[in-house]
């Protein structure tokens, strides 16, 4: 009878070592949790020590498990590297340690392994002490119930020369009111109304949900030009608590012009209409490029129904892309998608927003699936906007100045002229358009002489 031959058990692979917060958790939360959740940073909790996160380590393996935190909605980009500057988002083996971590029963580990915590600004900055703020005039009183039409507040800058901004920050002193702000420069002499819209002409910064600062790479800046005006357009909602804000905008100049002018324009669908009950309204809007340029980041605009948005390229050699994909689009976290390298679309390219709306029931924010919602302020109404920042390939410096004519949908005047002007004298009065339209009239008159003309239109 043959032996049977001895079967040796085979090696197994070491089990890894269990995860300790001071080798392996404290790393993850210092680089991903406290720009945010620390004294003073937006986060409502901070996440400093290891009892901050031992105490919450149920909630947060339940926020990392269903993706809400940290707040990243662009679609995973596959192997290698992240083309996001910015992404927040954790990787595989982060959360994984993080779960097994608290599934080991959250240890401590050796304090020796403990790195040493990133420092932050004094003054409570994200972009570090500012060289210049402004601030309102005057503190914005707001009531504890209803609705806030859009403010508007005129700040001078009284600069004696130009600056070029490398870094900007938008606080306000109470933001539990505050639903977003944009400002807007006027140069001197120009009509200031005009910068105060969302097509992306004259906009300078933002304060949105999740996106409140921005910091330039070298050699990229904004001009803001000397004696500048600054428009703030300032949405307020009302929290059950009266209380006032005064809003702050912080910058940091960069001490020489830049290489490139970072530029700002969108692509915006304002005839937007949802029918009721539409589960999955789509809206597109696009603009042809009219410049060889380099996009630089993404930030799309959309209100409560807001489901998904992508932008797609079509080059002139008939090469397509999708450069960013927002597959389920959170309003409570508008954020600025920045790329690690820039984009290059030659002139004659159209870069495309796709807009997906939810205005059914299912949808638990949805203030009134009955309705048809179009375009409007309120957060109520409905926004289609795809903001995208750039820089020209061949910046010319004798006209440093001059924005190429990139932006949302252009309006005619003579259609307008046809359907308005009552009385026949070639302009439009404010009493001949109905009270709902005034807002949309006060942003057309461009020098604010109570009636629109051809002259209130750019060529």
């Amino acid at each position: 009878m043959t032996p049977l031959p001895l079967l040796l058990p085979l090696a197994l692979p070491p089990a890894p070592p269990v995860p300790t917060y001071t080798r392996d958790v404290a790393p993850i939360v210092q680089q991903r949790c406290l720009g945010c959740h620390r004294d003073g940073g937006a986060g409502p909790f901070p996440l400093a020590t290891f009892e901050d996160v031992s105490r919450r380590a149920s909630m947060i393996r339940a926020v990392i498990e269903d993706g809400s935190m940290p707040p990243w909605f662009a679609a995973p980009h596959g192997d290698g590297a992240s083309p996001w500057r910015n992404d927040a988002s954790l990787a595989k083996g982060e959360r994984e340690t993080i779960v097994r971590w608290i599934e080991a029963g959250k240890p401590r580990g050796d304090g020796r392994d403990l790195p040493t915590p990133p420092t932050f600004d004094a003054s409570g900055w994200s972009i570090g002490t500012p060289d210049a703020t402004f601030e309102l005039p005057e503190p914005v009183t707001i009531p504890a119930e209803g609705t806030m039409p859009y403010r508007i507040e005129i700040v001078p800058t009284r600069l004696p020369e130009d600056r070029w901004v490398r870094s900007i920050e938008i606080r306000p002193t109470d933001p539990s009111v505050v639903h977003h702000v944009l400002v807007f420069v006027a140069k001197a002499g120009e009509p200031r109304a005009r910068f105060a819209r969302e097509d992306g002409r004259g906009f300078f910064a933002a304060y949105v949900p999740g996106n409140s600062w921005v910091a330039y790479p070298d050699g990229l800046a904004k001009r803001l030009p000397k004696d500048a005006t600054l428009v703030f357009q300032i949405h307020y909602t009302p929290n059950g608590k009266a209380t006032e804000d005064r809003m702050r905008i912080g910058f940091r100049f960069a001490d020489a012009a830049p290489e490139r002018i970072v530029r700002t324009a969108s692509v915006a669908d304002r005839r937007l209409a949802i029918p009721p009950g539409a589960a999955d309204h789509r809206s597109e809007a696009s603009v042809e490029i009219p410049a060889d340029l380099r996009v630089l980041s993404f930030m799309p605009h959309m209100h409560l129904r807001g489901k998904s948005y992508r932008y797609e390229i079509e080059r002139p050699d008939g090469s397509t892309a999708t450069p960013l994909d927002i597959p389920r689009y959170d309003f409570n976290w508008q954020l600025r998608y920045e790329l690690r390298e820039p984009i290059t679309l030659v002139k004659g390219s159209r870069l495309t927003g796709v807009a997906g709306f939810d205005n059914s029931a299912a949808n638990p924010a949805n203030p009134d699936p009955g309705k048809t919602v179009r375009w409007g302020q309120q957060t109520t109404d409905e926004m289609m906007l795809g903001y995208f920042e750039y820089v020209l390939v061949d910046e010319d410096p004798s006209r440093r100045d001059v924005l190429p004519d990139v932006g949302g949908p252009r309006l005619e005047f003579e259609p307008l002229r046809r359907r308005f002007d009552r009385d026949g004298d070639g302009a439009i009065e404010r009493d001949e358009v109905p009270p709902r339209l005034h807002p949309q009239f006060d942003r057309l008159d461009r020098n604010g002489d109570g009636k629109v003309t051809g002259s209130d239109f750019p060529a």
